[in-house]
C-alpha cells in the first residue's frame, strides 16, 4: 500500500463516509481513528509485528526514514559517525536535522576531542613508568631507570610513538556507543578462537599481568619445646609478569557514489556486516597466526612479508610450538589419528612447577582447533564415527566431530594448512593439515581502545573510503618470563590429508 499522510488517510475516510451518507466532522474522524487503535492495544500479534519490525526492535525509531529503511539505533549511530566525520574533512554537508535530533535523542556515545585521548594516553604512560621495577629494563635503559630518568629511555620512547594515534588529525574518538557494542559482540559470535580467549580493558598502553610461578613447598618440621627454639625454614611463592602492549590495526572498505545521507543510508547495514566479518576472521588470525619476525622465516610466509601484515603484530598461539617450545609439537607425517589427538595433552605440562596445562578441572579449557579439511578428517575416524562408541555425539549422526574426549573440537579457516614443515608457504605447497591445541586460561587479549571511525572521498575515482582503526595487547603466560617456558599450547602438523 502507498504511503499516506495524516490529511491524505482522514480526507479518504470522509469520502468513503459521504458516499455512505454519513456526514462527520474531522473530530469524529480523529476520535474513531483513536478508539480503533486503542483496540488494538491487546491484539498480541499486532503488539509483536510492532515490536519485532524490520527495524530490529528498535520502537524508538517507529515513524522514521531510518526505521523504514530498517535500520536499528546501533546503525543511526554508525550513520552519523560517518557523516560527522566526512563533514570534518569539507566531504559532506554532515548529519540532517532528522538524523541529528534522532542520534541525541537515543545515543549514548560520548565524543572526546584526538588531542584530549592522546593527553589521556601520555598522562598514563608518565604515571606507569616510574612504577616498573629497574630489573624490567634493559640494558642502558636500566641505568637510566635506576637514576630516575625512565622518560629518557627507550622503552618510554617505543611505547609513545605506539601510542601516537593522531596521525590524520581529524576524526573522533568513540567511546560507549551502542553500534561498536553490537560490532564487538558480533564480531566475537563470528569468531571461532578469538571468542574463546578472556579479555581485559587495558588502563595504559602497555599493561603487565601477574603470572604465578610456583607455590610454596609444605614442610616436614618437628614440635619446638625450647623458648629459643630457631625459626622453621621459610620458603618462597615465585611470581612473574607477561608484558602486553597495545598495538594498532586499521581495516578499509570503499564504496562508489555521493557520500550523503540518502545515498548511504541503504547501504549502512551492509557496511556494518561486512566489518563485522572482517573483525571475526582477523582475531581468529591474530591469535592463532601472530608472529612479530618480519622477515622470510615468518611462520605465515615464505617471502618477507609487508609491513602492515596483521600476524606481525605479536606473537600468537601457533608460535608457541613451532618456534618458542618446540617440545610441544609433532610432525605427524601420516594421517591424523584417534591416539594422536589425545597425545598433546601430555606435552602440555609444566612437570617443575606441577601445572598440567593439558588436563584442566574445566574440560572447556582445553580447546582443538583443526583446519576444515583435517576437521573433516577427524570427523570420519573409526573413534568418532559410530553410535556405539560416542553415543548420540556420533558423527554418524552429527555430521562433525564437535569434541575430543571431553574437550571440544572447532574448525577455523584462519588455522590454514601448512607445508610438512607447520609453516605457510605465501602461495604453494600448502597441503598438510594442522591441530592445533591450547589452554584458553593460557592467554588474555588487552584492549585499549575499542574502535574509531573516519572516512575519505576519493573524487578522481567517484569513490569514498570508512576506516576502522583500534589498539588490542595480546599475553602469553609464561612462569619463567621467557617465550620458551610457555606450555599452554601444542600443534600436531604435516598431517596427510
Amino acid at each position: 500500500m502507498a504511503e499516506q499522510t495524516v490529511q491524505e488517510l482522514m480526507t479518504d475516510i470522509s469520502q468513503r463516509m459521504t458516499a455512505m451518507g454519513e456526514q462527520v466532522s474531522e473530530e469524529r474522524i480523529k476520535t474513531l481513528i483513536t478508539s480503533y487503535l486503542d483496540g488494538l492495544k491487546g491484539d498480541e500479534g499486532f503488539v509483536r509485528k510492532m515490536r519485532f519490525g524490520p527495524n530490529g526492535g528498535d520502537r524508538k525509531l517507529v515513524g522514521s526514514k531510518f526505521a523504514r529503511w530498517g535500520l536499528s539505533i546501533g546503525d543511526v549511530e554508525f550513520l552519523y559517525d560517518v557523516l560527522q566525520s566526512a563533514q570534518a574533512r569539507g566531504l559532506s554537508k554532515g548529519p540532517s536535522e532528522e538524523l541529528q535530533n534522532t542520534f541525541e535523542a537515543l545515543s549514548d556515545a560520548i565524543y572526546l576531542p584526538q588531542d584530549q585521548v592522546r593527553e589521556m594516553d601520555k598522562r598514563a604512560l608518565d604515571n606507569l613508568f616510574p612504577r616498573v621495577p629497574t630489573r624490567w629494563y634493559h640494558g642502558p635503559d636500566q641505568r637510566l631507570a635506576a637514576q630516575g630518568k625512565w622518560e629518557l629511555t627507550r622503552a618510554y620512547a617505543d611505547a609513545i610513538r605506539a601510542m601516537d594515534t593522531a596521525e590524520s588529525g581529524y576524526g573522533s574518538q568513540l567511546i560507549g556507543a551502542q553500534y561498536v557494542g553490537e560490532l564487538w559482540e558480533a564480531a566475537r559470535m563470528e569468531s571461532v578462537v578469538f571468542a574463546l580467549i578472556d579479555t581485559f580493558e587495558m588502563s595504559d598502553p602497555t599493561a603487565y599481568l601477574p603470572v604465578e610461578v610456583d607455590f610454596p613447598e609444605l614442610l616436614f618440621v618437628a614440635e619446638n619445646t625450647a623458648n629459643n627454639s630457631s625459626n622453621y625454614d621459610t620458603v618462597k611463592t615465585g611470581s612473574q609478569r607477561v608484558t602486553v602492549t597495545a598495538k594498532k590495526f586499521v581495516m578499509h572498505q570503499m564504496w562508489s557514489g555521493e557520500m550523503e545521507e540518502d545515498s548511504i543510508i541503504a547501504f549502512i547495514p551492509f557496511l556494518r556486516r561486512q566489518a563485522q566479518l572482517g573483525l571475526a576472521y582477523y582475531s581468529d588470525s591474530l591469535v592463532i597466526n601472530g608472529d612479530d619476525t618480519n622477515s622470510a622465516s615468518n611462520i605465515n610466509t615464505s617471502s618477507d612479508p609487508a609491513d602492515t601484515k596483521h600476524f606481525l603484530a605479536f606473537d600468537g598461539i601457533r608460535h608457541v610450538a613451532l618456534v618458542d617450545n618446540t617440545g610441544n609439537q609433532k610432525d605427524l607425517a601420516a594421517a591424523i589419528t584417534y591416539d594422536a589427538l589425545v597425545a598433546p595433552r601430555g606435552r602440555m605440562m609444566d612437570s617443575t612447577r606441577k601445572v598440567d596445562w593439558g588436563h584442566p578441572k574445566d574440560a572447556g579449557d582445553l580447546v582443538h582447533v583443526a583446519d576444515p579439511e583435517t576437521a573433516d578428517a577427524i570427523a570420519l575416524l573409526d573413534e568418532v564415527i559410530t553410535l556405539d562408541k560416542m553415543g548420540p555425539g556420533a558423527t554418524v549422526l552429527t555430521g562433525q566431530q564437535a569434541r575430543i574426549g571431553p574437550h571440544p573440537l572447532v574448525r577455523s579457516m584462519a588455522l590454514a594448512k601448512s607445508l610438512a614443515t607447520g609453516f605457510v608457504h605465501a602461495s604453494t605447497g600448502n597441503n598438510y593439515g594442522n591441530v592445533l591445541t591450547f589452554n584458553r586460561r593460557g592467554f588474555k587479549v588487552g584492549w585499549r581502545r575499542r574502535i574509531k571511525v573516519e572516512t575519505e572521498r576519493l573524487p578522481a575515482t567517484d569513490q569514498s573510503r570508512i576506516v576502522y582503526s583500534l589498539r588490542l595487547g595480546f599475553g602469553r603466560f609464561t612462569p619463567t618470563g621467557a617465550a620458551s617456558g610457555i606450555e599452554a599450547a601444542d600443534l600436531i602438523f604435516d598431517i596427510t590429508l
